[in-house]
């Protein structure tokens, strides 16, 4: 079942205090209408998968808890042979793409609507994690590229780390259920309370 896409391109934070605190410790960006997909590679067809999205899209297959991108489509591991895939304002339609150009070497599902995702960024970002997640979010073990499946607080959450902004902020991306949507803003809004938070839509 698809949301209707005036759901998907809807704030999931609608009526959450867009400021907290005061100060740019945190920006969060929530992602609006994009195209999210998972796709679990049949048994044997991984390599045709992964040839297929080189051909078509330029795009390389990661081997591992990372993601790539060419252009505004990403691709991140989140298990063996299995991914998500990710396109600008692409919503419900991105998925019927890939499902047309895979064919027979994987299976694909929709997933714009199941995800709510922040885009974090600021110089407080990293203390503001370390209160919420416990895995070590440092440069130097958590790179550019690197994903995980982790919590936040008590959500279960994808957490990718994306390339720092032009004055070296570190940039990352939190994806959890849309039904948990509210819980998650209050926990990163109320650890980044400290530094100040702000929330954009985009």
């Amino acid at each position: 079942m698809h949301a209707d896409s005036a759901d998907i391109a809807a704030s999931a934070f609608a009526g959450m205090p867009a400021i907290v605190g005061s100060g740019d410790g945190v920006i969060a960006t929530e992602r609006i209408g994009l195209g999210i997909a998972r796709i679990a590679a049949r048994s044997g067809r991984a390599a045709g998968m992964a040839e297929l999205l080189r051909a078509q899209l330029g795009l390389e297959l990661p081997d591992g808890p990372s993601c790539t991108s060419r252009g505004d489509v990403r691709i991140a591991g989140i298990g063996p042979a299995s991914w998500l895939a990710t396109r600008n304002q692409a919503g419900n339609a991105f998925a019927a793409s890939l499902r047309s150009l895979l064919g027979d070497c994987a299976s694909v599902s929709d997933q714009s609507d199941a995800y709510v995702i922040l885009r974090l960024a600021g110089p407080k970002v990293r203390e503001t994690l370390a209160k919420l997640v416990p895995i070590d979010v440092h440069r130097r073990s958590f790179e550019a590229g690197d994903v995980a499946q982790t919590v936040c607080g008590y959500l279960n959450v994808i957490l990718w780390r994306l390339e720092d902004t032009p004055q070296r902020d570190p940039v990352f991306e939190i994806w959890v259920g849309r039904s948990l949507a509210v819980s998650l803003h209050q926990a990163i809004s109320h650890s980044a309370a400290e530094f100040g938070f702000k929330r954009h839509t985009t």
